[in-house]
């Protein structure tokens, strides 16, 4: 490795004192090289020419730990690097280098906003390098999608690239398929990614229809009468809940039902969906209610999940519970966890701030090893032992007294919460005591803002509260983010005519507002200064000038204020409970102290907080009672502390299990859906219908057929019109010709019919059926593949039960998936000869 860089580092030598002309015969020179040689061979020189170019174009150079990180990327390992260390810029270096194979290459974010200023920004690079650079947005078209896959190196988002993925799985034309095959990917925060979303598979839906609103309310009345620990048992770690004997009869009889399982009428889903909705999902924390709807809160990103309903009824449970219109029912058409998708990949790489305390999962999942590198400034981050309060209101009148200790003294603040309801309660308690402050939560007019939330967010007297920290993407910088604030100012003077000193600015507004009137294209300047810095390339030269000119202004003034709040100790990062993992709350951590600067962080933690309530067992709280007679005083230990770990090292451990479990399940359906997906691509790819249709009919005479032709021929005569009737099911009028013994002459008759089906067609027929086939097959196939996931699905749900017959669960799902996947494909080869012996159409 040292060597490499060496290397790279004398090329680079070289090369800044080339021009731009000699860089691009350079650029040319390695991508020819590269038709006899390998990746590998070419690397050093590539390093460092994307070195040189990143420097000319956007004025970043790859510090040594960057140099390191893309060697370790380009490995496909899993690169553990501190917040503000540049991950983004270090994947331009691997992700460059993997372009030129002309396979594509995907970088993958955790949302739309850091898709876009990464493609925008680093876009630059690979621009300068004669690569091509694709977005692909949830607002995407079809055709832009395509452009964007089929550029070099496309950024991503993670659901959309699997829903995409899934999509084109479902496609029945091939101008629909947006995706080409998979080459090699880098994903950013890959542990929010692999870990923290691995546990729910994705789900692409089709409408299931009306759904039962009588039944839905009934559930909802009946759970409300029903009385927890006597009627049913509530098991919050596994988010399960089970009827009691005592709840089923109770049940039963409010219904005026003999049994909640009837195969007619069942009521046992709806039950406990609506005790679930009642108990289990909490508004705030899981979901929220906006415009009249229920939208899903990522636990683990504090995003809403706009497109996701949760599965078997459970969404329809918590919108009757909400009283709001229902969204209707869902049954899967097709779905994939993401262990499984990124494994399509042949090569895989990813960076994150937090991957070594899930080092064990990338091994065991996803044969990823993880490196942690070293700052290129040392951390002088101080992060403080916990303060554990007895009770939650101890311990927010704490957060208040250490924040407003901080405000006064003009110390930025950034408060880490673990739900929407936390902040906004948190909110209400600063507006309360006159405390000026930002929140960042789902809410969508809070998600807007986000990057000037955070961009401002090391300002001095800065309060700022926010639900989760996992790839906000934007650095808090202190003093305020100068860039933002020229971009703010440009936007007040130019767009919004807010500024009071406009006069002082008359000159460059004159000759902005003159520049962009000649070109005719006024929208073209509001989208300029929106898009700023990325956009000062293509900018009129009087709006780059305005920007240099406001950055040198406001740069000195930044200046001051970055050393006066260095000198205050920097950000303090305030955490108000411990996360069900520890990389969250290192995320959160990770916001202070970055690239060398001072900082500190500390959470208060009470002993009514989920995670001790569920993991933390009575002892501890027994403990601290016997030791803290005051409930206001927080008690503060190592032991304490380690005490909270111990609880997350469970949860964590617990938590790779649920994923596990997910994993080792879906494997099994992963096998088939790979089959299926592989015969679906064979027959939109390539003009097989014919083809396939004889191979199917063959195989149903060799089972079928030729079982009724030996069973009649055992028979006496009167067996023959039991045999005729089941012929002329099948083959229709072509039946009459077939003789009874001669078996060889009924492939030569289905032969023979199929070719004579078509001879009587006219021209327009023909194309008519061409075009319609695959369709036709596809829908087949489509149809009996959702009625196959829909019985593994409940499958799942009830194969636990197997374990008290000392059967192994995995096994049996095993066995059960293999003979529903051989029902589903005796299904799809009885429909299609059926459809293709009596189609009206012919």
């Amino acid at each position: 490795m040292k060597k490499l860089i060496y290397d790279i580092k004398v090329e680079f030598n070289n090369l800044n004192k080339k021009s731009d002309e000699e860089l691009q015969v350079k650029i040319e020179k390695l991508k020819n090289q590269l038709k006899k040689e390998t990746l590998e061979k070419i690397l050093p020189e590539w390093f460092a020419m994307v070195q040189e170019i990143s420097t000319r174009k956007i004025g970043l150079k790859h510090f040594e730990t960057q140099l390191l990180a893309g060697l370790k990327l380009h490995e496909g390992q899993i690169v553990e690097m501190k917040t503000g260390e540049g991950k983004t810029l270090a994947s331009t270096l691997p992700v460059s280098l993997n372009a030129l194979l002309m396979k594509g290459v995907h970088v993958v974010t955790v949302n739309d906003y850091l898709a876009e200023r990464d493609q925008k920004w680093m876009g630059k690079i690979y621009q300068g390098l004669g690569l091509t650079v694709g977005l692909v947005k949830s607002t995407s078209t079809i055709t832009e999608k395509k452009k964007s896959y089929f550029s070099d190196i496309t950024y991503v988002t993670n659901s959309e690239l699997v829903f995409d993925y899934l999509r084109d799985s479902s496609a029945y034309n091939l101008n629909e398929v947006v995706q080409r095959p998979f080459n090699y990917c880098v994903i950013d925060e890959i542990d929010s990614i692999l870990i923290d979303e691995a546990r729910t598979p994705l789900i692409l839906s089709t409408s299931k229809g009306d759904i039962n609103l009588n039944k839905l309310y009934l559930a909802k009345a009946v759970a409300k009468l029903l009385k927890k620990e006597i009627h049913f048992q509530l098991d919050e770690k596994r988010k399960e809940i089970n009827l009691t004997e005592e709840g089923y009869k109770e049940a039963k009889e409010k219904l005026g039902k003999k049994t909640l399982y009837d195969a007619d009428d069942p009521w046992i889903l709806e039950i406990l969906n609506a005790l679930k909705a009642e108990y289990l999902f909490k508004k705030n924390k899981d979901y929220i209610v906006l415009n009249n709807k229920v939208l899903i809160v990522d636990e683990f990103t504090g995003r809403i999940m706009e497109d996701r309903r949760w599965s078997l009824g459970i969404h329809e449970a918590i919108e009757t519970k909400e009283n709001v219109e229902l969204g209707g029912g869902t049954k899967t058409k097709s779905s994939i966890t993401y262990q499984n998708f990124f494994t399509l990949y042949p090569k895989l790489a990813g960076m994150t701030g937090t991957a070594k305390t899930a080092e064990k999962e990338f091994q065991d999942i996803y044969n990823l090893e993880v490196v942690v590198l070293p700052t290129s400034k040392p951390m002088i981050r101080k992060d403080l032992s916990d303060l554990v309060y007895q009770t939650e209101l101890a311990k927010w009148k704490a957060v208040l007294k250490k924040s407003k200790e901080c405000f006064q003294k003009g110390q930025p603040v950034l408060i880490g919460t673990a739900s929407v309801e936390k902040s906004e309660f948190l909110s209400e308690l600063f507006k309360i005591s006159n405390i000026p402050h930002q929140v960042l939560n789902a809410k969508p007019e809070n998600v807007r803002r986000e990057s000037e939330i955070i961009a401002q967010a090391g300002e001095r007297s800065a309060v700022t509260i926010a639900t989760n920290m996992a790839g906000r993407g934007t650095d808090i910088i202190l003093g305020g983010n100068p860039i933002f604030k020229v971009k703010q100012k440009l936007s007040e003077i130019l767009l919004e005519k807010k500024e009071k000193n406009l006069q002082e600015y008359e000159s460059f507004t004159n000759k902005i507002s003159q520049e962009y009137e000649e070109t005719g294209n006024l929208e073209k300047l509001e989208f300029d200064i929106s898009n700023l810095p990325y956009s000062l390339e293509t900018s009129l030269p009087s709006l780059k000038d305005f920007y240099n000119s406001l950055y040198k202004e406001i740069s000195i003034t930044w200046e001051s204020e970055n050393s006066l709040i260095k000198s205050l100790g920097g950000l303090f990062v305030l955490g108000t409970e411990r996360h069900e993992t520890r990389r969250i709350d290192n995320q959160l951590r990770g916001r202070a102290g970055r690239q060398g600067d001072p900082g500190s962080s500390q959470f208060f933690v009470s002993l009514e907080d989920e995670l001790i309530k569920v993991f933390g067992g009575d002892n501890l709280r027994r403990w601290v009672d016997y030791l803290l007679p005051d409930k206001d005083v927080p008690l503060e230990s190592n032991l304490l502390t380690s005490s909270l770990e111990n609880a997350q090292k469970k949860v964590e451990n617990y938590n790779y299990d649920l994923r596990k479990n997910v994993f080792q399940y879906d494997d099994i359906l992963n096998l088939q859906r790979k089959q299926l997906f592989t015969a679906r691509k064979e027959i939109l790819c390539e003009n097989i219908y014919q083809d396939f249709f004889l191979r199917y009919a063959e195989s149903f005479l060799d089972e079928e057929l030729m079982k009724i032709l030996t069973k009649n021929e055992k028979k006496a005569k009167g067996g023959q019109i039991f045999y005729k009737y089941q012929l002329e099911k099948w083959l229709d009028n072509y039946s009459s010709y077939l003789p009874s013994k001669e078996k060889k002459i009924l492939y030569c008759e289905l032969w023979i019919s199929n070719d004579l089906r078509f001879a009587e067609s006219n021209f327009y027929q023909i194309s008519f059926l061409k075009n319609t086939r695959a369709i036709i097959i596809l829908s087949i196939i489509d149809f009996y593949w959702t009625e196959h996931l829909e019985r593994m699905s409940y499958i799942r749900e009830t194969i636990n039960w197997r374990a008290y017959g000392q059967q192994n669960p995995l096994s049996e799902y095993n066995i059960e998936a293999f003979q529903s996947f051989k029902l589903m494909f005796d299904q799809i080869r009885l429909c299609m000869i059926y459809y293709f012996l009596k189609n009206p159409i012919i």
